[in-house]
């Protein structure tokens, strides 16, 4: 029996590792334990912790699967929620619970149809449906639900086409034969039942943080009237921004700085140099892109920069003959206290007005900017979670 032997060693070193790992495990528990916190850190455990609720009402849970991300801003920005990293950056979690929903955030690229909960009853899906190759990947998900026996409710969060062709979620709305009761998606969309306009947000992919508005100097002069960083596209009314700032030697009163090919990636250098500029800035000039809507507005608000948009309906399908062109809806319908322009052209104009301004009213116009900011975001909040609870009969 020469294996006898062989499995007898192999057998007592698993369990050394076994027992090592264990009292490593233990370890690490016991020392977290111990360690001593911060007041912060105390602050973000018991803000973790699930506030108490009555016992007459009856919790409902829901599973939040962020596959795009949104998922992100929906999450730490909107609904408020922690996330902690799980197996060296494989998924990361949280939970938070809001009235009578408690929400189970999951995301990482170790969620995978064969990971998730079966037993899931509530899901919110948050998919990119903005190319091809994203669409192909968010059907994959779309039909692996069916798999979900104990699936009810569903409801998908898109990050939608930029020309607003999103034809491949129709066949899965409920009105059609799908599953989905709702979704809620990120630029212009038809004004139907069971679609509601979604903000972009911020570009949680280049990891642009949340900005705390206790962060934000409102108080001081700040270095730049306007800011623009960003890719100048060939034939764009970016060239048109261009020429004006260089007409009027705009340059001396803003910064800017412009390259001709867009990365998808920051540098952290490049990063904190944007992100200094907005802090830096009065107003963020936000011309258009494939959209008017862009990362830039929100990231602008989140430091009480006023965004000057180019307010003019981009090429698609946004805006159809049947609606009455009108990019940007979902803020114009929360008042959103921004500049808008047909033509870069006005922005002489505009720059000599802002110089006219006091600064105790340009200090207030900061801290009303950014109490807009937290009020919108609680409103979309609120959207958010009582569209749940009447399309998901909570």
């Amino acid at each position: 029996m020469p294996c006898r032997g062989r499995c007898k060693k192999f057998a007592a070193v698993a369990l050394c590792l076994y027992i090592l790992t264990s009292f490593y495990t233990t370890y690490i528990i016991i020392l977290e334990r111990e360690k001593p916190r911060s007041n912060n850190e105390k602050s973000e455990i018991i803000q973790f912790v699930k506030a108490p609720y009555s016992s007459s009402t009856p919790v409902v849970n829901v599973e939040v699967w962020g596959k795009a991300a949104i998922g992100l801003y929906l999450w730490q920005h909107l609904l408020e929620g922690r996330v902690e990293t799980r197996m060296g950056g494989v998924w990361s979690y949280g939970e938070k619970q809001i009235g009578k929903i408690r929400f189970k955030f999951r995301t990482g690229p170790g969620v995978v149809p064969s990971t998730v909960p079966k037993q899931t009853v509530n899901l919110v899906l948050v998919l990119n449906g903005r190319e091809p190759a994203k669409i192909a990947f968010s059907k994959m998900w779309l039909d692996s639900l069916h798999d979900l026996h104990h699936l009810k409710n569903i409801a998908v969060v898109l990050l939608g086409n930029e020309q607003c062709d999103n034809k491949f979620l129709i066949p899965y709305m409920q009105r059609f034969g799908g599953l989905v009761k709702v979704a809620f998606v990120v630029y212009d969309i038809p004004q139907e039942s069971g679609f509601i306009q979604w903000p972009l947000g911020v570009a949680t992919y280049r990891n642009f943080p949340l900005i705390p508005p206790l962060a934000v100097d409102v108080d001081t002069i700040r270095t730049y009237r306007c800011n623009f960083l960003g890719t100048v596209y060939p034939g764009s009314s970016r060239e048109t921004l261009q020429l004006i700032i260089d007409k009027y030697k705009l340059s001396t009163v803003c910064l800017v700085k412009t390259r001709k090919k867009w990365f998808a990636s920051e540098s952290p250098m490049t990063a904190e140099e944007y992100r200094d500029a907005l802090h830096n800035s009065d107003l963020t000039l936000c011309p258009v892109g494939v959209n008017t809507e862009c990362y830039r507005i929100y990231e602008a608000v989140s430091y009480g920069s006023v965004p000057v948009i180019e307010d003019v309906m981009t090429p698609g399908n946004c805006g159809a003959p049947s609606r009455k062109p009108n990019p940007l809806q979902l803020l114009k319908s929360m008042n959103a206290p921004f500049i808008y322009v047909k033509t870069w052209d006005e922005l002489p104009a505009i720059l000599k007005s802002e110089a006219k301004l006091s600064h105790e009213y340009i200090v207030e116009r900061r801290r009303n900017i950014l109490k807009w900011y937290q009020s919108f975001k609680a409103r979309v909040k609120d959207l958010f979670v009582s569209t749940l609870t009447k399309q998901f009969a909570f």
